[in-house]
């Protein structure tokens, strides 16, 4: 039995996050922990200073309501995991330090589950907001961000770079999933080499896990023609690294995670070691 956490931030309840769980659930009884936290993380906010020196703190601050709307937050939680026969457990984690709550829980689960469309929007709209690129580079398990819509997604889109933490994370979803790694997988590069890196052994090692695999090296002109090509595949899984720079990156000269999370609405599951 996986032990899958899912971070619930203030007002925000992550459907698809839940919906996300309730599949995996179905196919493999998991044990999910709610992870309810604070609706700012009070050690990342300052000061702003005022008019004649007055020190002036956010709006969201002179609210004291996150009690209030975690309890609505786990009451919907107990609600939904009790109608659709989940293993659950409640962990309230609403001490105004919520960024090292979440990831201290991370080195105590095997997934963590996030919005990638609502979590902290309070604090940025557009995603990856500070909040979630912390997480990303912090979480001590691997990461499964989770549009609102969800749709179980018929494929896998493996993001191979020759790096170390492509492969691990190539490897962690095959660990993680078994049930899921026999649908049609896609290995993928981009970049101007003829070959994908190490070709013979990364392909020797994939296809043990991913038994209906195909490989593909995309040499595009821009970023409007890998959004293309993404959105030609939009119900899939898209597997990749750490959250840092490589050649992928480089190639958008933006991080190639923050441009899939904020530009395509798909299920991405980022590991790192």
């Amino acid at each position: 039995m996986k032990k899958i956490i899912v971070a619930l931030d203030g007002e925000h309840f992550p459907m698809g996050a839940f919906e996300f769980a309730k599949c995996i659930n179905e196919g493999s009884d998991i044990l999910l922990a709610g992870v309810f936290l604070s609706s700012v993380d009070y050690s990342k906010l300052l000061a702003f200073s005022g008019i004649d020196g007055v020190t002036l703190m956010p709006e969201l601050l002179m609210r004291n309501d996150d009690d209030e709307l975690i309890s609505r937050n786990i009451h919907l939680f107990e609600e939904a995991c009790t109608r659709d026969g989940m293993h659950f457990r409640v962990h309230k984690d609403n001490n105004g330090m919520a960024l090292a709550s979440l990831v201290e829980e991370t080195r105590f689960a095997d997934l963590l589950l996030v919005s990638s469309e609502l979590f902290y929007k309070n604090v940025g709209d557009r995603q990856p907001n500070f909040y979630l690129e912390e997480i990303l580079k912090k979480s001590e398990c691997p990461v499964m961000l989770v549009p609102e819509k969800f749709r179980e997604p018929v494929e896998i889109l493996l993001a191979y770079d020759g790096s170390e933490s492509s492969v691990f994370a190539i490897k962690q979803f095959a660990y993680l999933f078994p049930e899921l790694a026999g649908k049609p997988a896609t290995l993928f590069s981009i970049g101007a080499d003829e070959d994908l890196p190490q070709y013979s052994l990364v392909t020797e090692l994939i296809s043990r896990h991913y038994p209906n695999l195909q490989v593909e090296h995309k040499r595009m002109v821009d970023k409007r023609d890998f959004t293309a090509w993404l959105n030609e595949h939009a119900e899939s899984y898209i597997v990749m690294g750490a959250f840092s720079r490589n050649f992928l990156s480089q190639f958008f000269k933006k991080s190639f995670a923050s441009s899939v999370i904020a530009e395509n609405r798909m299920l991405v599951f980022i590991s790192h070691k």
